[in-house]
This record gives structure tokens, sequence and C-alpha cells, in this order.
């Protein structure tokens, strides 16, 4: 085993990640944070209300089942989602009770229980940061093998600037940040656990999203260069909400997996945008947010269609 591997451990997990109970169910609360959902969520939403009346809609690493009760709002025909995370289905589960076109199970986005063109739309919203390297290519294999030819999907996809850029409230000053997370650091243990990275971290408010990762000697670093990356490398992500265990892919490698397995790229959204900033701040001006997330836009949603 080589010595990075053994950061595999506390959330990273061969088959995918796992957040752990208490995280489950801040994710299912919280979701991605008030910042993330200030750009995202209305962005996402249209793109649903555009994609699926009428349609068979499947919805890989579905969480707490949000954006499948979205589907099924919009008029889908039906939806399936699953999550590799039991404690996630049975919450998914939950909130999609009501709605008989649902169907909620456990699987797994590199090996989908499902049988080939299955459906006309499908979502993957942030799946592929939390997939294994063998899993991360399976994914976009299986994604191709589920969708009818000429399917729909949507993929959000964290951008390299996600886990190289340093982002802080409007009011901090980020090379205090910076000095206050090199200090942090310097008390975590090496080969350290999720749950030993969050506590370390448990009172950095001024941090709203940052990435970290461990070096060949253990000890856990604040990336500031994707070249200090490796493909598929476990890191730690930290957000305004809690820090998740995810893997390192590049932009480049997630457009190569698509061309490969023959999916047209239609489009490349960027939700990101002065306007939205303006909102945002407008509505929670308590929770200021540097212009980082305007000049560095930390995801980006592809919309692709599966060739014949």
């Amino acid at each position: 085993m080589a010595s990075n591997d053994r950061a595999v451990s506390g959330g990273h997990y061969s088959d995918g990640t796992r957040y752990g109970a208490a995280n489950v169910m801040t994710f299912a609360t919280k979701r991605y944070g008030i910042i993330l959902g200030a750009f995202l969520d209305s962005a996402l939403t249209q793109d649903l209300k555009n994609l699926v009346p009428g349609k068979r809609v499947l919805d890989i690493g579905c969480g707490a089942g949000n954006w499948c009760v979205t589907a099924a709002q919009y008029g889908a025909k039906s939806v399936d989602g699953f999550d590799i995370q039991p404690e996630m289905v049975e919450l998914a589960k939950q909130a999609t009770s009501h709605l008989d076109m649902v169907h909620i199970q456990v699987g797994d986005a590199a090996d989908m229980p499902y049988g080939d063109d299955s459906f006309d739309v499908a979502i993957s919203f942030l799946v592929t940061c939390n997939l294994p390297p063998n899993g991360f290519s399976k994914h976009f294999q299986e994604l191709h093998r589920v969708l009818v030819p000429g399917g729909k999907a949507l993929l959000l996809i964290s951008t390299d600037w996600s886990h190289s850029r340093l982002y802080t409230t409007t009011e901090a000053d980020p090379s205090t940040v910076k000095s206050e997370i090199a200090q942090i650091l310097s008390t975590v243990p090496k080969y350290p656990t999720t749950s030993q990275v969050t506590e370390a971290f448990r009172n950095a408010d001024d941090i709203l999203f940052t990435c970290f990762a461990v070096n060949n000697k253990g000890e856990v670093f604040n990336v500031t260069n994707i070249n200090q990356l490796s493909h598929g490398q476990p890191i730690w992500r930290k957000t305004e909400v809690m820090i998740f265990p995810n893997f390192f892919y590049s932009e480049h490698s997630t457009t190569d997996q698509l061309v490969t397995n023959e999916f047209h790229i239609d489009n490349i959204e960027n939700h990101f945008v002065e306007e939205k900033m303006v909102i945002y701040n407008g509505a929670n001006p308590t929770i200021p947010m540097s212009t980082d997330f305007i000049n560095y836009p930390m995801d980006l949603v592809y919309h692709v269609s599966k060739l014949s």
C-alpha cells in the first residue's frame, strides 16, 4: 500500500465516499449551504423544469431526494433515484413517500441497477467527486448505457479552482485566514480521519470553501495548486456547512470521459455571475462573500447528450 493510500479512511472508501450518520443529517438539512444554494438551486431548478416533463428521469447519487421531488413536481413521467449511502436513501424515501412515480434504492454510480436505455434524462450533481478512480471512469460508461440514444444529462462538476482557491467572507483578510489554517493544520495528526479534520476546523468560520489533502508524509496541507494533486487522490472540502471527504478530478478529465464515452457537450454553464451575487448579498447580507466566487467559480453545469 502506497503511503498516500493510508488517507483512504474515515470517509474515503474503495467504492465511494461516506459522510457518516451525523454529516448525512447535516447535508440533508443544509446540503451544500446557503452560498452555493443561492447560485445553483434556481439555475438547476430551471434546467429540470425545461428537461423533465413527460420524461423518465434518473437522479444519480440522489442524496436526501431533493431533486427527485423537484423532477416529480415538474411533470416527470417517472423518477428513479439511488445513492450509495443507506442513510441518504432512507431520507430520500421519506422525502418522496407521497410521490407514487418516484422510486428510491441503494446503488452505485459505477454499477447502476438499471437496464440499458432506461431513461430519457439523467442528473449527476456533484457525484463524480465522490467516486474513486475506477468508479470515476465507470460512472460515465454507465451514464451512457442507461440513457436512450439522444438522451440528455445534467452534470454539476467541481472546477479546478474549487480545489485550489481559498474562499472567504468579504470581511476576512485572506492572509490572516491562511495563517489561521497553517496554525490549525499543525495540530492535525498524520493520516487523519474526516472526523479529526472536521474537529480541527470546527471554529474556522471565515473559511467558506477550501480543499485539503495529505502529502506522502501523511501531513494534511491546504491545496493551493491542482498540480499538488493526482488523479483520484483523496481530499477533503471544507464548506460553510461541513467537511466532505471527496476525490480529486480535473475539469479536463471530465471532458475527456464525456468525449470518450460518446457524449456531445451541448453547453457548459457558469451560474456564479455578478447579477446573482448582487441578489445573494441583498437577500443574505449577514453572510457576505468575496468576489472570488465570481472570478473563480467553484462549479460548472454540463449539458450533454448521448450520441446515437
